[in-house]
Parts: C-alpha cells; sequence; structure tokens
C-alpha cells in the first residue's frame, strides 16, 4: 500500500467518530475500495461489518444479548475490541479480509493531542501546584516509563506492535486479572483477547504444564473452538499513541532541571540528578516521597551545612529514623563509611526501624550487636530526635498561626477546628505527606441538617428494596423495605429481630448502590460536597485531585460519595466486633459523620459508650470532648499507617493459624474484611511488632482523613449516618500504584478486586498536565 492512500484512508475512517454510517453503507467508496485494494480501518461491529471473518470476543457474545431491544440506544460498535482498530481490505475477487492492524506511526493529531500536554497553562492548574505534583509524583511516572520500556525488550524481533486507538466512554481492562491498560499488552488477533504486561510475563515464564491449572488465580479464556491462547501468538500492542509517553518522560526530566525540583527517579538518562543529603531525604522539604530509596550518602560536614556541630551519634540517629531502602538484604549490621572520623559506624539494621524502639523484643534483637552502652547512647540520641521531630510537627502553626488546630493521640494527630479556613491545605499537608491521617471538626455546622436525619431518608425512599447485613454475624437479610432500617435507627423496639428474639445490630449494605448518591439525592450531594473540608483535595475538580486530571474522554474512577448507615453497636460483648472490619483502600479519603442517633429503649447506653471509649486506647484531650464538652461521639475508628500493613499481616495470619485456620493464597487477611482488632489483638501488635495505630473518635460533624493504603476499621459507639468522598493526593500515589498490584492477586470475589481508580492513567495525566503548564510558565523562568 503507497503511504498516500493509506494516509487517506485512514483519515477517512479516524473521522468517523463523528459520523455514525459504516464506509459499507456508502457504495461509491466501497466501488472505490475494490478497485484500489487499499485498506481502511473497521469502523462498525464485527457482525455489522464483516460477519464473515473472525469476530472479536465482545461481537461474538451479542448473539446472547439480543433480548434488549433498545438497541439503538447504544452504539454497538464501542464495545466491539477491532473497533477502529483492525484493518480491512477487499481482494481481488471483492471479498473482504483482515489486512493488518494499526501502527503506532499510523496516529493522527486527534490522537496524539490526548496524550500530549497543551502549551498553555491547565485548568486548576498554578505554577506551584504543578511543581508540587511533579516532585511529588515524577518519580513514579518514570518508573511507570521504565515498567514500559522493559515490557518492549519483551516484544520479539519479528512481532510488530500494534496500536490500539483509545475509544471514549471505554475503559481497556486485561481480560485475566480485570487491571485497566494503561499501554502495552497483548492482543489475541482472532478473538481480541486482552491481557496485561504482568499477566502475560507470568505465563510466559511458567512451565507449559502448569499454564492450564484450573486452580490458578489468573486462568486465561479460550479463543474460538476452544483453543487455548498461547503467550507467543498474541500480539504486542500499545494504547498510547507513537512516542507520546517517552516525550513526556524527557519533558519531565527536562522540566525538574530547570525548574530545580528535585528527583529521586530510577532513570539513568535524567538531566537533573541532585544530591540529596540524608536531612534533605527524610525533612520532605521539597514535597517528593518516593518509594525508590537509593544508598545513604556520606552527612555533609557541619562547616559546608552551617548547622553547627554534627556529631557521629546524631548521623547515626538520623540514619536510624531513616526507612529501609526498597529490596535491601537484611543482615545482622548495615556497613556504612561517614566521613565524621577514621572509624567505621555499625549500626544494627533494627534501628531503621525507630517504630521497635522502646519495645519488648529490641533487646532480643539487639544481643551479641554492639557493646550495651552505645547501645543505650543511641537509642537515647534517636528517640530525643523523636521527640524533636513531635514538637516540630506541634510547631507546625507557625506555617500559618490563623489556623485553628489542635493534636489528639498525644500529639501525633492533628485535628483542624475551622473547616472553612481556606488556608487549612497547609498544615494538613505537613501531615498529610507523612502518611498520618487528619481529623476536621465542625463540619455540621454548615450542613442543612433537615436534610440528614433518619426520618428524612425514610419519608423519601422508605419503599425502595435493600439489604441488610447483621454487624454481629456478618449475615445477610435481603429484600427488606429501606423504611425497616430507618424506623428502627434510633427506638430499638422498632429493629428487626433475629433468631433469638434480640434487636439485631444492622447496617445498610451499598446504600444507595454503586455510583447512584447524586443522582438520587442530587440536594444531599450539593450540600455535601459545598462543604468538604480541604476543597484543594476532596472536590472532584480539587487542584490538589489527581482524578481531576482525568480527561472526560476516560471512564471517570468511581470516586463517592458513599453512605455509610449502621446502628451502634454497645453491649459489652459488641467491643470485639466492627461495623466496618479492618481493610484498606486504594485511594484516599474523607468520611464525614452527618448525624449521630442516640437510641431510646437502653438507659445504660451511655455508660456501656463510655466504657467502649476507655478500652479503645483513647486520649484524654479526646475523652474531654466526652465529659467537658460533652459533643457526640459516633464511632471509634483504629488507622495505622500504611507502611505497617505487612506487620499487621505477619498477626492477623499467626493468629489464624492459631485458631486453626487455612491461607489460601488468594485471600489476605487485611483485603478480606474479616478481622477486626479488639484490644487484646491491638496490643500484641504493638508489643510483638512495635505497631502503634491512632484511635480516634469521630463525633458529630467529624470529619476522618485516611491515606490511601493505610489499614483501618470502625467500630460504631451510637446510629451513625457517615458520607465519605475519596480522592487521589500527590502524596499517596505511590501507595495507589502499589495497592492496585497487590489487588490483583486477589480473587475475583473481592470487591477490590478490579482496578477502578486506573491509577497509571491518573499519574500519566496529572504529569502531562504539570509538565506543560511548567512549559507555558517558562519565560517568565528566562526573566527571573
Amino acid at each position: 500500500q503507497n503511504i498516500t492512500s493509506l494516509s487517506l484512508s485512514l483519515s477517512l475512517s479516524l473521522s468517523l467518530s463523528s459520523i455514525t454510517q459504516s464506509v459499507l453503507k456508502d457504495q461509491n467508496k466501497v466501488r472505490r475500495l475494490k478497485q484500489s485494494g487499499e485498506s481502511f480501518l473497521q469502523d462498525g461491529s464485527c457482525i455489522n461489518v464483516a460477519p464473515h471473518l473472525h469476530k472479536c470476543r465482545e461481537c461474538r457474545l451479542e448473539r446472547y444479548r439480543k433480548s434488549r431491544e433498545d438497541e439503538d440506544d447504544d452504539d454497538p460498535n464501542v464495545a466491539c475490541r477491532f473497533f477502529h482498530f483492525r484493518r480491512l481490505a477487499f481482494t481481488k475477487k471483492g471479498v473482504l479480509r483482515v489486512e493488518g492492524f494499526l501502527s503506532p506511526q499510523q496516529s493522527d493529531s486527534m490522537a496524539m493531542g490526548l496524550w500530549l500536554p497543551s502549551l498553555t497553562v491547565q485548568e486548576g492548574l498554578d505554577l506551584d501546584t504543578s511543581k508540587y505534583i511533579l516532585a511529588n509524583v515524577g518519580d513514579q511516572f518514570c518508573q511507570l516509563v521504565m515498567s514500559e520500556k522493559e515490557a518492549m525488550m519483551m516484544v520479539e524481533p519479528h512481532q510488530k506492535v500494534a496500536w490500539k486507538r483509545a475509544v471514549r466512554g471505554v475503559r481497556e481492562m486485561c481480560d485475566v486479572c480485570e487491571t485497566t491498560l494503561f499501554n502495552i499488552h497483548w492482543v489475541c488477533r482472532k478473538c481480541g483477547f486482552g491481557v496485561c504486561l504482568d499477566c502475560y510475563r507470568l505465563r510466559k515464564n511458567r512451565p507449559p504444564e502448569g499454564r492450564y491449572d484450573k486452580g490458578s488465580v489468573f486462568s486465561w479464556l479460550k479463543c474460538a473452538k476452544g483453543q487455548p491462547h498461547e503467550p507467543q501468538n498474541l500480539m504486542p500492542t500499545q494504547i498510547i499513541p507513537g512516542t507520546a509517553l517517552y516525550s513526556i518522560g524527557d519533558m519531565v526530566h527536562a522540566a525538574r532541571g530547570k525548574w530545580g525540583i528535585k528527583a529521586n527517579c530510577p532513570c539513568t538518562s535524567r538531566h537533573n540528578k541532585p544530591l540529596a543529603s540524608i536531612a534533605d531525604t527524610t525533612s520532605g522539604s521539597s514535597g517528593t516521597n518516593s518509594s525508590t530509596s537509593s544508598p545513604a550518602p556520606a552527612p555533609t560536614p557541619a562547616a559546608k551545612d552551617g548547622k553547627g556541630s554534627s556529631s557521629a551519634l546524631h548521623w547515626l540517629a538520623d540514619l536510624a529514623t531513616q526507612k529501609e531502602p526498597k529490596g535491601e538484604t537484611k543482615e545482622p549490621f548495615t556497613r556504612f563509611q561517614p566521613k565524621t572520623g577514621n572509624f567505621l559506624c555499625v549500626l544494627p539494621v533494627c534501628l531503621h526501624d525507630h517504630s521497635i524502639l522502646g519495645t519488648k523484643n529490641q533487646a532480643d534483637k539487639m544481643k551479641g550487636g554492639l557493646p550495651n552502652f552505645l547501645d543505650h547512647i543511641i537509642a537515647s540520641v534517636v528517640e530525643t530526635k523523636m521527640a524533636e521531630g513531635r514538637q516540630g510537627l506541634m510547631g507546625l502553626s507557625v506555617l500559618d498561626p490563623h489556623t485553628s488546630h489542635s493534636w489528639l493521640c498525644d500529639g501525633r494527630l492533628l485535628c483542624l477546628q475551622d473547616p472553612s479556613n481556606s488556608n487549612n491545605w497547609k498544615i494538613f499537608r505537613e501531615c498529610w505527606k507523612q502518611g498520618q491521617p487528619v481529623l476536621v471538626s465542625g463540619i455540621h455546622k454548615n450542613l442543612k441538617e433537615h436534610l440528614w436525619k433518619p426520618e428524612s431518608f425514610s419519608g423519601e425512599f422508605g419503599d425502595q428494596d435493600v439489604d441488610l447485613v447483621n454487624c454481629r454475624n456478618c449475615a445477610i437479610i435481603s429484600d427488606v423495605k429501606v423504611r425497616d432500617f430507618w424506623d428502627g435507627f434510633q427506638v430499638i423496639s422498632k429493629r428487626l429481630q433475629g433468631g433469638d428474639g434480640q434487636p439485631m445490630v444492622l447496617k445498610l449494605k451499598d446504600w444507595p448502590p454503586g455510583e447512584d448518591f447524586r443522582d438520587m439525592m442530587p440536594t444531599r450531594f450539593d450540600d455535601l460536597m459545598e462543604n468538604l473540608p480541604l476543597p484543594e483535595y476532596t472536590k472532584r475538580n480539587g487542584r490538589l485531585n489527581l482524578a481531576s486530571r482525568l480527561p472526560n474522554f476516560f471512564v471517570r474512577p468511581d470516586l463517592g460519595p458513599k453512605m455509610y448507615n449502621a446502628y451502634g453497636l454497645i453491649s459489652t460483648e459488641d467491643r470485639r466486633v466492627g461495623t466496618t472490619n479492618l481493610h484498606l483502600d486504594v485511594s484516599d479519603a474523607v468520611n464525614v459523620m452527618v448525624y449521630v442517633g442516640i437510641p431510646e429503649g437502653d438507659s445504660d447506653q451511655e455508660k456501656k459508650v463510655m466504657q467502649t471509649i476507655e478500652e479503645g486506647d483513647v486520649d484524654d484531650v479526646t475523652k474531654r470532648r466526652v465529659y467537658e464538652a460533652k459533643e457526640k461521639p459516633g464511632a471509634l475508628w483504629h488507622i495505622y499507617a500504611a507502611k505497617d500493613a505487612e506487620k499487621i499481616r505477619e498477626l492477623l495470619r499467626k493468629v489464624g493459624e492459631e485458631q486453626g485456620q487455612e491461607n489460601p493464597p488468594d485471600h489476605d487477611p487485611i483485603h478480606d474484611q474479616s478481622w477486626y482488632l479488639d484490644q487484646t489483638l491491638r496490643r500484641r501488635l504493638y508489643e510483638e511488632y512495635g505497631v502503634q495505630g491512632w484511635s480516634i473518635v469521630q463525633f458529630l460533624g467529624d470529619a476522618v482523613f485516611i491515606p490511601a493504603g493505610a489499614p483501618h476499621q470502625v467500630h460504631n459507639l451510637y446510629s451513625c449516618i457517615k458520607v465519605a468522598e475519596d480522592f487521589v493526593s500527590p502524596e499517596h500515589v505511590k501507595h495507589c500504584f502499589r495497592l492496585t498490584q497487590e489487588f490483583r492477586h486477589l480473587s475475583t470475589t473481592h470487591t477490590n478486586h478490579e482496578d477502578k481508580l486506573q491509577v497509571k492513567n491518573i499519574i500519566y495525566h496529572a504529569v502531562k498536565d504539570a509538565v506543560g503548564t511548567l512549559k507555558a510558565h517558562e519565560p517568565k523562568l528566562g526573566r527571573s
């Protein structure tokens, strides 16, 4: 085919995104195509365009969907796997045949425009925000680019890479693990079956005899006529056109060099490679929070940094509070040679994790290591520096002395007290980038109170059929009226009874269902969105909500709002039970307590609630909110740092084995949501693993901010109505990225199995917009 005719046919076909009629419906065009023999893009479903050729998976299933009478309301082409992807041509006899597939070089300006930055300032992005996004997300983007380059190295020399043009409103997913396909993947030429890089690599590296194990989590669907899909027969395919991905990568490196944005990315070709001191790495002053670690360099001599004396012990203390680099082999000692004298410092690896300092098993880990007196000195210096760090956090008000706030959890939890203060984000960011939860109080004062009362929900939606969950045994009660739940919300005598004749402690299961909150409750949606704290992060168009950077062309991730409605767990036995068991989420979230109902019919309930709070490891400042300020407590939360998730898993697996439980490979003690950490388990977690979480009581009007990847659980003290909204912050993208991979390995029964967040697409477009904005500001840089 000559290039001119190919370009013509491509432009004709690609313009069909706004034309519903197929080229094959135009007899003049068909006559010309038959005469020239030139190829053209399949511009309709396999059934409509090429019924005698191999049909894609979706079109083969279409015969089973014929029961739908309103087919005209949907575009049947959109679901077709070969739509705007497969190339067709007529033989000399006028028979339609497959000519091949689009290649990455055959993209047009419309396709490239989706993936390359505009050279103007992006809406909702200013210069500082763009720099901050690049500082926090740039390293993750570079890892993504490197992963794609590694994928290209897996392509055999004889294989040609195809280009699968992104289709508006379609989320391309791996047919094996249901992860969103970002770019490189492998496709069957006959049926369009597609697998992601991870699934392809896993199957290719597996011995042939183990490839078709029916018990595998990642079982592959078969092709037409029951033929298995062999990895070597699949076609490498990319979604991002041309070399746009690598162009953005180069722009990231150039922008970080020009604007002095620190980088810790793994790219060997990066233009700007500043030498970061240990203090730089820990302070987070640049905003970077990369999961990629490099060996700690020697400390800068005191004379150079101007900070006065810097002793070897203080250097050891700095080093001891560092996170251990990923992938390092744990040995009894890690050796460094700082320029602090002519001696070799030998530091026990256990000091890398300061959370174990002061715990019982530290002594065991230190035995046979450094002399005891040096152990004590180092531990003392580390503790001093940790105390300084806490004081530093508590002194954050210097950022904005007018930001009303207090400190809970013995100085470890920030509580912002004026939700409408426009400067809240400054002090919030300092805690948030450390992976800490944050509390914001007083939101209920601005909400329209009548909208959030149980009788209001009952009156408007009482006849809807819903499912309820018994919090005490997780049993599901199906097909009941939602009025039955709301009527018992504050009156115990009106609650549904269990088999033992006792009132059940119930929660509403997925109500409103799915993404229906906005459509079903538009007034409440507006009320909530107008009053969400930290709007820079939490609103759908917030400048620090990276999900806002995903173009409308793509399927937007479901970030809420979502309601959580449940009765309180008041009895002594209920303290071992959770309203929501321990779990973690792939995105950040803010959870607002919009209503607390204190039920009638239990005279001792206040005493029982106070006892639950006392046994919940809650700090004295929080208790004063109950006893002195007389605020309404709604729920008891326990939140743990994302970095402690693996230690929590270890404890739960150990306890599970002690109880004789099985541990299947496709299940996870946190993702299964089958555990609630009661006081006994929380104590074991601290004593055996040195893990301490945040014990938080959420009062009426409180918003709890939960970082992505942070394990957390909730125990309702009274009947609560909570509403949560998810968001994606620059500071925690690395956790979203890692968790997407974790969720791949869950069984398909898990609600988190499917990658709904599309984190790679979010990272790509956030970085694309940031470098575009920085590019637009470059003239300023020249003048400064």
